[in-house]
């Protein structure tokens, strides 16, 4: 496993971390003080609507869909007050099910034909390990889950890796404490750093959102995404 490194003090531990854990691999994100609101931006809309129905025995496909009409067009005006419209909206129809007399229902996706039953008794025999198709099946409540997806950002892969650091990237060198020795440690632009390049620790890598320590048991790599990717070279020792 690679150990996921993020949040403004994320980078300042996540090597020490990872040897401790045994893990050879850190991976860093570009500006990954900002992760969070990143992902909170790119993430999908989703408004989540229901409807008690109690349906029992045989049950008309197309009843089931003039129910669903409503949630629909309830999903859809939601999501167009907040800017979504034609193919970046979709919608999931779910049904709550049970067999008659049970407490709790199982959620069977709905994709409006007549299989909701086949369904329904395949995920009953994977949860509880048994089905019992003679027995009354109920519809407890319809549920609809109108998704509308945000423009996701382009994030191109560079083709042109430099494996040498530009000059311009390392700002100073400094004495620095690791593992109560002091070292001479370079301090390094992360946003002058380009894909390719790869320099061993120990160094400090600054960039707007983070602090990143590259330890002298670390080397460090940008990938083709601009992520930062440490390498941890003793874990077997510090496991020892």
């Amino acid at each position: 496993f690679a150990l996921f490194a993020f949040g403004g003090g994320g980078g300042m531990h996540c090597a020490f971390l990872a040897r401790l854990l045994s893990m050879s691999t850190v991976f860093i994100p570009k500006n990954p003080g900002i992760l969070s609101a990143v992902g909170m931006v790119m993430a999908d809309v989703i408004k989540d609507d229901s409807l008690t129905v109690m349906r029992t025995g045989e049950v008309d496909t197309g009843d089931l869909l003039s129910l669903f009409a409503p949630l629909e067009e309830q999903g859809r005006e939601e999501l167009g007050a907040e800017g979504f419209a034609g193919k970046d909206i979709f919608l999931e129809r779910y049904l709550d099910m049970r067999y008659k007399g049970q407490s709790f229902e199982i959620i069977v996706p709905f994709d409006g034909s007549d299989s909701f039953l086949e369904t329904f008794t395949g995920l009953h025999e994977q949860k509880y390990g048994y089905a019992n198709p003679d027995k009354p099946v109920e519809i407890v409540n319809i549920r609809l889950r109108a998704r509308g997806i945000p423009v996701k950002p382009d994030m191109p892969q560079a083709e042109k890796l430099q494996l040498d650091l530009p000059d311009e990237a390392v700002l100073e060198i400094r004495e620095a404490i690791f593992d109560g020795q002091t070292l001479p440690t370079r301090v390094i632009d992360r946003e002058r750093l380009l894909p390719g390049n790869r320099f061993d620790g120990p160094a400090i890598v600054t960039e707007y959102s983070s602090t990143i320590s590259v330890p002298p048991f670390a080397a460090a790599e940008i990938d083709g995404f601009g992520n930062l990717i440490l390498t941890i070279r003793d874990t077997e020792e510090a496991a020892i």
